[in-house]
């Protein structure tokens, strides 16, 4: 039962905590509970701003001496808004942002409320990079622990593997370091088994030289192009070179000045290509650029922090949105006609359908190296619903749940950071039932009632 949080309990935390505490009755209530989601609109009890590892422990302390459930916030950007929840006390990282990057060792050390822009920065002025997400302001530790898709991964593999340890503090206040040699177990289970385990205040990565120009861009074609576009792609990716990570989208042409004004708000399909060798990558796309005469075609060298910033204009801060996701094995001919009958339905605006490249050296990790589910699948499909006046809301939801329910015959699975709350039977397809199981002793052994429950939550075994 959750204690009434009187001015009196709220003081006494106080006293002891360096960071910011924000009431319902404070004047920056409303900014502080805020996520990336516009969606979302969510009231928390309290919001904890952390400034320290000792402030993470007192956050986690008081939630539950008090009773009340805990979300974490880190960038803000988990979808179905599991960083905020009614009544609960959000615990908020984003204070602690510090990065620190060895030029010599070439690692990244990144406390736990960093975003991806904090990151890429300074790695990139040392001329260094990891996986990071598709929107700079995404945050490190959700993408991080729910495995790390991302523009470098068929080259570099998903973040986690590059991950090599963690600073975590677990439910009932301990502060552990995971690690190859320190406790492996939980090392194994936080690289893509969320933030089930602890509150990680702090990564540690191995970086790897790049840029600071690589081979960036789209090239975009009108929807009766798109079924061709598709077979293409599917014999593209047969033979793609591990220095291409590539995206297939199907969006309303953007009001940007690189998009001729005759095409500007059209529907169409974007190949998005990513090369982190300029030659290889040229060479590879050459013939499916060429396939038919595209509308625009921006396709060249540019620095690696534009192209990280490439979706940021489409997908800022207070989107409102919803997603769902599926892994893919194949591009089969029944799934070109899913796809793109589907797509033919989208609403007006900003939704999108993506299509991402796996493979390369993500496919070449272990299955059973980390608690990643799904890291075998050839491609994901993300159906991703954006709406601006609160009318439009029901017809993007029932735009996407069709689409996704349409592209089902062809899914196993779905990559946990790019869906929507997946139960248990769920998560047992995604992560594979043997992997799932020893999640769930490992959830028994760091969280055994299950205090870190709003994520992709992996119950306890019995």
């Amino acid at each position: 039962m959750s204690t009434q949080l009187t001015p009196t309990v709220v003081g006494d935390l106080r006293s002891s905590f360096q960071g910011g505490i924000v009431t319902p009755k404070d004047p920056s209530y409303d900014e502080a509970r805020k996520i990336w989601n516009g969606d979302i609109d969510r009231r928390p009890a309290l919001i904890l701003q952390c400034a320290s590892v000792a402030d993470v422990q007192a956050a986690i302390a008081f939630a539950r001496q008090n009773g009340l459930r805990i979300a974490v916030k880190g960038g803000g950007h988990s979808l179905p808004g599991h960083s905020v929840a009614d009544g609960a006390v959000m615990i908020d990282l984003r204070r602690l942002n510090k990065v620190d990057i060895d030029p010599t060792t070439k690692r990244a050390t990144v406390q736990g409320g960093a975003v991806w822009s904090e990151v890429d920065g300074p790695a990139q002025a040392l001329g260094l990079a990891v996986t990071g997400g598709h929107i700079t302001h995404t945050g490190v530790a959700g993408l991080t622990l729910g495995g790390g898709i991302g523009h470098l991964m068929r080259k570099f593999g998903l973040t986690v593997d590059r991950l090599l340890s963690v600073q975590l503090v677990t439910a009932d206040g301990a502060v552990l370091r995971a690690s190859a040699s320190d406790n492996p177990e939980l090392f194994w289970a936080v690289r893509g088994g969320g933030g089930n385990f602890g509150i990680v205040t702090q990564f540690e990565f191995q970086l790897a030289p790049l840029g600071p120009t690589i081979l960036g861009g789209l090239a975009f074609w009108l929807p009766d192009q798109g079924p061709e576009l598709f077979r293409r792609y599917r014999e593209f990716c047969k033979t793609c070179p591990d220095e291409v990570t590539t995206l297939l989208v199907y969006l309303h042409a953007p009001p940007f000045d690189f998009v001729p004004k005759d095409v500007q708000h059209k529907p169409g399909f974007a190949l998005v290509v990513v090369g982190t060798d300029i030659g290889i990558a040229e060479q590879a796309v050459k013939a499916i650029r060429s396939f038919s005469k595209p509308a625009f075609d921006i396709i060249g060298p540019m620095p690696y922090l534009a192209v990280q910033g490439m979706f940021d204009p489409a997908l800022p801060p207070s989107t409102k949105t919803y997603f769902k996701a599926h892994y893919i094995g194949e591009l089969s001919d029944g799934y070109i006609r899913a796809v793109t009958r589907e797509a033919a339905k989208m609403p007006p605006g900003m939704s999108q359908i993506f299509v991402v490249q796996m493979g390369g050296a993500v496919a070449r990790v272990a299955e059973d190296a980390t608690a990643v589910g799904g890291r075998a699948s050839a491609f994901q499909t993300l159906c991703i619903g954006i709406w601006d006046d609160a009318a439009d809301r029901e017809k993007s939801v029932t735009w996407v749940r069709g689409l996704w329910d349409s592209l089902a015959p062809f899914s196993h699975g779905a990559y946990v950071n790019l869906s929507d709350t997946q139960d248990e039977s769920q998560l047992k397809v995604t992560y594979g039932a043997e992997k799932y199981a020893r999640l769930q002793k490992l959830k028994c052994k760091y969280d055994p009632e299950n205090v870190f429950s709003l994520n992709q939550n992996i119950l306890p075994a019995k």
